[in-house]
């Protein structure tokens, strides 16, 4: 299937199906449109509302939020596997709060 290709293609996995669908305008981790794979994801009622509320607060769509997240979570693997630490600073000298469990 083209990256111009309006038409879905389906896959079955164990997360439920996914489609590839056509490029978009939103947030790519490679900051470039690219073809889309649509996939259904099934979460808790407050992983939900997380989202929907961090879309809301940031005016990102929900798909937006989550691929930001995923960006975020391979920043902090990779950083982690290079031997550095993750977290929140209120200066670049230390860190306020460490993330750990990459």
């Amino acid at each position: 299937m083209g990256a111009g290709s309006n038409r879905l293609a389906r896959k079955d996995n164990l997360m439920g199906t996914i489609r590839e669908a056509p490029p978009s305008s939103g947030i790519s981790l490679t900051g470039t449109a690219t073809a889309r794979v649509v996939r259904n994801l099934v979460m808790t009622r407050d992983a939900n509302e997380l989202i929907a509320s961090l879309a809301q607060e940031t005016g990102l769509s929900e798909g937006d939020v989550l691929r930001l997240a995923i960006g975020m979570f391979k920043v902090a693997v990779d950083a982690t596997k290079e031997g550095k630490h993750v977290g929140v600073a209120r200066s670049p000298e230390a860190l306020d709060l460490e993330l750990t469990g990459f």
